[in-house]
């Protein structure tokens, strides 16, 4: 069973298919001392240094519920349990699109042993019941007094990382619905949801954790790395370490240039940036990183151009990583040292992680990258403040108007695309929000520039694979949206 995050985020397609079937399936009565035996506490198993915890549910006859996936005191994601089948003490627990596991349970001595056949490391798999309250991570907020319907807003903590804060009255933002965005989340409404940050006028208004997060852990923001492949790639315009996005892709990597066919003298920095170079894309390369041992820029390049670069959009995060070739060869630095020196440093990020699925000292530039959100909202403030970080130019601002104005407007997923960054179009309300720039991982990690509201929203999470990467988006405009003046 899969649980951890993906590289990119799913089709909103696959996103409405994966709610769909994500209900509770049973097909015939269950003997009520069953669901007894499977609804008291949790289940819980070791899998090398995590836990996958299961929390079954019974609700209108029919069995279903979660399974968590815990490092230590944090809650990772969480996937819904599809359906649950019993025949004598043989159980099926399933898992929507992902592998059932196949046990024999033992409800009156509190396991269920089995395994996740064709997985691996889910070979030998025994859950065992536990009590709900030893695993308080599950929860949103496992204090009582912070749980949903008491728990109101809390200041940020004034830090000396840079950034200035205030409360949400100072820069008209309704504190009631603050309050009740944050009650939402607490209540589940938005699912797996790790952090909310809130920027205004650039004062840190909010700053909230759950499920075991803190201000100091460094989170995953999965594609959300793309947007800061794309800061770094102005940067290195900037200074003039690259030419422009008109240069050919193909001239930074001489040493393959013999694997790619005649159809690559045409693509351009552009395309990469606007993920539209052509590029015949077998679907499963669309959704997952590369395997470990394959050459990341001979995989890439090795494809065949097959569509006119810059005519048709393919959200695939594998062609980013030629970046990490690009600067490379430009800066004569690799991309994460480049982003310490000339990104990070300057905005006072102290502490990250990109060593994730590093290839031959390169970073993974699509997806690999870890902050936290405190970080991440520095980053959208840079943008809202066209490259400027408190008086001090990062980024050009050219670079910003260029990057994160519409470069491609049919995607396909109902918003449009910038130099990997996303635009849409606020919809219509009360509050005039105008068109909104962001950043986007799976799971529900979010860094939102409203420049007409002169706001920036930070969100981490999640929940890569239960159909709610987008319920955090719903509830900011039921309640938060609302309480902006």
């Amino acid at each position: 069973m899969r649980v951890a995050p993906l590289a990119c985020p799913l089709p909103v397609t696959s996103l409405v298919a994966l709610a769909l079937t994500a209900t509770f399936a049973c097909t015939r009565p269950v003997d009520p001392a069953i669901v007894e035996g499977l609804t008291s506490g949790v289940w819980w198993a070791p899998i090398g240094d995590e836990h996958y915890v299961y929390e079954f549910t019974y609700e209108k006859g029919e069995l279903g519920g979660l399974v968590h996936r815990v490092a230590g005191d944090k809650q990772v994601n969480e996937v819904p349990v599809t359906g649950v089948s019993l025949e004598g003490t043989s159980i099926k627990i399933e898992h929507g699109r992902f592998p059932s596991f196949l046990g024999e349970a033992d409800l009156a001595n509190g396991t269920i042993a089995g395994s996740i056949p064709g997985e691996r490391r889910f070979s030998d798999m025994t859950l065992t019941r536990g009590e709900a309250s030893d695993w308080p991570m599950l929860r949103p907020r496992a204090e009582p007094s912070r749980a949903a319907g008491s728990y109101s807003w809390q200041p940020p903590e004034q830090l000396d990382d840079g950034w200035p804060v205030g409360a949400p009255s100072d820069v008209g933002l309704e504190p009631a619905a603050v309050d009740d965005a944050i009650r939402a989340i607490a209540a589940g409404q938005a699912a797996a949801i790790h952090s909310l940050l809130i920027v205004r006028d650039g004062r840190l208004v909010v700053e909230e954790y759950f499920h075991g997060w803190g201000r100091d852990d460094l989170h995953g923001i999965l594609s959300c790395t793309k947007s800061v492949s794309s800061l770094l790639t102005g940067i290195a315009i900037d200074q003039g370490s690259l030419e422009g996005v008109d240069v050919s892709v193909l001239d930074f990597f001489a040493r393959l240039r013999g694997v790619a066919d005649d159809g690559w003298e045409e693509v351009r920095l552009e395309h990469l940036l606007t993920m539209t170079m052509g590029l015949d894309w077998a679907s499963h390369e669309i959704g997952s990183p590369p395997p470990p041992q394959i050459d990341r820029f001979l995989g890439v390049l090795e494809h065949r151009v097959v569509d006119e670069p810059g005519s048709r959009f393919r959200y695939v995060g594998r062609g980013v990583d030629l970046l990490a070739g690009v600067l490379l060869e430009a800066t004569g630095v690799e991309a994460d040292r480049f982003a310490e020196d000339r990104l990070f440093s300057p905005l006072g990020i102290r502490a990250w992680d990109w060593s994730e699925r590093r290839w031959r000292g390169h970073p993974d530039m699509s997806a690999a990258l870890k902050l936290r959100p405190r970080d991440m909202a520095k980053l959208g403030q840079l943008v809202l403040d066209q490259g400027a970080w408190q008086g001090r130019q990062v980024v050009s601002a050219d670079w910003i108007r260029t990057s994160t104005r519409t470069h491609v407007d049919k995607t396909g997923f109902g918003v449009q695309y910038g130099y990997l960054w996303w635009r849409v179009d606020a919809p219509p309300s009360d509050v005039p929000l105008g068109t909104l720039t962001f950043a986007n991982g799976i799971g529900s990690q979010f860094i939102v520039v409203v420049p007409d509201a002169r706001l920036v929203v930070v969100t981490t999470g999640g929940n890569p694979h239960n159909g709610r990467q987008f319920d955090v988006v719903q509830v900011a405009r039921r309640h938060l949206v609302p309480g902006i003046d």
